[in-house]
């Protein structure tokens, strides 16, 4: 498994799971890098033709996010070219033609902005636009988000239901349910039933409480705020095996979130 990660002043080929890389790892590592090359100048001439090429690092549009996310899936999903296992060295291959203007600063192997496009390419248009790019970033940061590429498939669904803008106030209450419920849980372990009931729970508590804030013009006191919701959360850690498991119907857990929330 080798990619290539440089080109200028020398060719420089790295590899995982070996310290080196044979004739033929780096053969495949150049038709990766050719087919990349293409995609992406052709990405970059479609950009300033519909004029979302930012001005600057960090200015980008989500549209030219999204863009960027659908040529690194349609280059990276071919499984002749790349194992996915090397999506952190396919990165270094793109940043190789993706001028600065698409990047933003690097914060950390796993707050890598082209991962976020990536994941973002994922999704249909019509669902990317329910959310602006800083919601997406708060999403694809938390914990149990992160690294869970199975967040996708529930996502998409729970997008797809949403008639409306989806605002930062509620995702920035979701993205610390989660980060709580999952934060000390390594979960691949979790099957997908487990997992999902997670995510589930946690937007069904956000949306209790944002049914009470409208209710009570925005003026309910600790019942909906994310502190007090992360902390009821934190000391109810014990229920969240019984919504995993289908012991405890979510509904259930939600009413006991917000109550404890509240006192």
């Amino acid at each position: 498994m080798t990619v290539l990660v440089r080109k200028e002043p020398d060719r420089i080929y790295q590899s995982l799971g070996s310290l080196g890389s044979t004739e033929q790892d780096r053969s495949r590592a150049d038709k990766l890098d050719q087919v990349l090359e293409q995609r992406i100048k052709r990405l970059l001439k479609d950009l300033k033709k519909k004029g979302l090429t930012p001005e600057k690092a960090g200015k980008g549009s989500t549209t030219a996010y999204w863009e960027v996310g659908r040529v690194l899936h349609g280059v990276a999903d071919n499984e002749k070219l790349l194992d996915k296992a090397e999506l952190p060295l396919f990165w270094q291959n793109a940043k190789i033609y993706i001028p600065g203007e698409l990047l933003y600063r690097d914060r950390g192997p796993y707050r890598e902005h082209l991962w976020y496009c990536y994941r973002l390419g994922g999704y249909p248009k019509e669902l990317v636009d329910k959310m602006s790019w800083g919601e997406w970033v708060t999403i694809f940061d938390s914990t149990g988000i992160n690294q869970e590429i199975r967040f996708d498939g529930w996502f998409k669904s729970k997008l797809s239901e949403q008639q409306e803008h989806i605002g930062r106030s509620w995702i920035r209450t979701f993205a610390p349910c989660i980060n709580v419920m999952l934060g000390n849980i390594y979960t691949p372990d979790l099957s997908e039933t487990e997992l999902f009931s997670c995510y589930e729970a946690a937007w069904q508590i956000v949306a209790e409480a944002h049914i009470l804030r409208e209710k009570h013009g925005g003026k309910v006191a600790n019942l909906v705020e994310r502190r007090e919701l992360q902390a009821s959360i934190k000391s109810n850690m014990g229920l969240l095996g019984g919504v995993m498991d289908g012991t405890l119907l979510p509904g259930e857990y939600v009413c006991r979130i917000l109550a404890d929330a509240s006192e």
